[in-house]
């Protein structure tokens, strides 16, 4: 490789590792777990991992991969393609892991100390296992949705430390584009029970004019068979005609009486549901369908949902026939 190669190379390797430092730097003074999640997937930034990791992104960016699989084999005695998979796997983590770095220096401000305490005051941490599995899984994708979804995990695990599970890394790394196309599909359609959008009480895919076993959402792209392509991943429980209470929340207001109110989530908005005949005659609506499991509700966090304004409207009217007017929250 000539010498204007070279330095183009490490030109390009030292934008790409200042790119990443900028991105650490609000980190590790904002979230302390963050650090913790850096080390464990790069060997460390803070000193001799910048040069390992900037080692390996040299070798990759020269595509001298087969040739370092090579100077490995006759030093451990192992075989070529087991050690040039090792390192195909290594260069997908280190390609996500950075363009996770860069995601999460995209969304914390340098003057935003909102998420000052946000690691140290966290129950939940992540721990060895998960980056071991997390390395395993990501390792082992090329297509580039599944990819993207890592990228997102990583991401937002390192933001909120337990946001995701090692059973939904584990789902994700095995799924398919088409079913992670499905998924998109069924959390677009999903409606969940929540205050504030964040604490979850129950999402659900909701059956709207029948039953889902009897293809009833067939015309939105969720046909039984969809349906149990999910649950066969692990993205949705069993019992499609599942009920869960959608209960209403007194609201103070001026008036005597409480405005009661159902508040849900559904495309990515909260919605009120509204009983039509007042506060007085309000209970709770019974909603039927197929409810996601805890691994399909963590990753309603990160699926990119599809506008479904036909579908909105006959959730609406399904509602207003329930005895509740649908209504956007302000």
């Amino acid at each position: 490789m000539s010498d204007d190669v070279e330095e183009h190379v490490d030109t390009s390797l030292q934008r790409d590792l200042l790119e990443a430092w900028n991105a650490i730097k609000p980190l590790l003074r904002r979230l302390p777990t963050a650090k913790k999640a850096i080390d464990k997937l790069t060997g460390g930034l803070g000193s001799a991992g910048a040069e390992a990791l900037k080692s390996r992104l040299h070798r990759y960016r020269t595509d001298n991969l087969v040739k370092e699989a090579q100077q490995v084999a006759d030093t451990t005695g192992l075989p070529v393609p087991v050690v040039f998979d090792t390192l195909s796997r290594q260069r997908r983590v280190d390609e996500l892991t950075m363009d996770a770095l860069r995601r999460v220096g995209d969304t914390v401000g340098v003057d935003d100390d909102s998420t000052a305490n946000a690691g140290g005051s966290d129950k939940k941490n992540t721990t060895d296992r998960w980056f071991h599995t997390f390395s395993d899984e990501a390792g082992k994708v090329d297509e580039g949705d599944v990819r993207e979804a890592f990228v997102r995990i990583l991401a937002g695990e390192i933001q909120k430390p337990g946001s995701f599970s090692v059973r939904t890394l584990r789902v994700v790394g095995d799924v398919s584009r088409s079913t992670a196309n499905q998924f998109r599909r069924a959390a677009s359609i999903s409606i969940r029970l929540t205050l504030n959008g964040k604490h979850i009480m129950d999402a659900r895919i909701p059956a709207i004019g029948g039953e889902l076993g009897q293809n009833c959402l067939q015309s939105e792209g969720l046909s039984y068979d969809v349906l149990t392509n999910l649950t066969e991943n692990g993205l949705v429980h069993t019992d499609y005609g599942s009920r869960h209470p959608y209960g209403p929340l007194g609201l103070p207001t001026d008036a005597r009486q409480p405005l009661l109110q159902i508040p849900f989530a559904h495309q990515g908005t909260m919605w009120m549901l509204i009983p039509k005949a007042g506060p007085e005659k309000a209970n709770s609506v019974q909603v039927t369908g197929a409810k996601l499991t805890s691994c399909g509700v963590e990753l309603l966090k990160i699926v990119d949902l599809e506008p479904l304004p036909d579908f909105t409207a006959k959730l609406a009217q399904h509602f207003s026939q329930s005895g509740f007017q649908m209504v956007q929250s302000p």
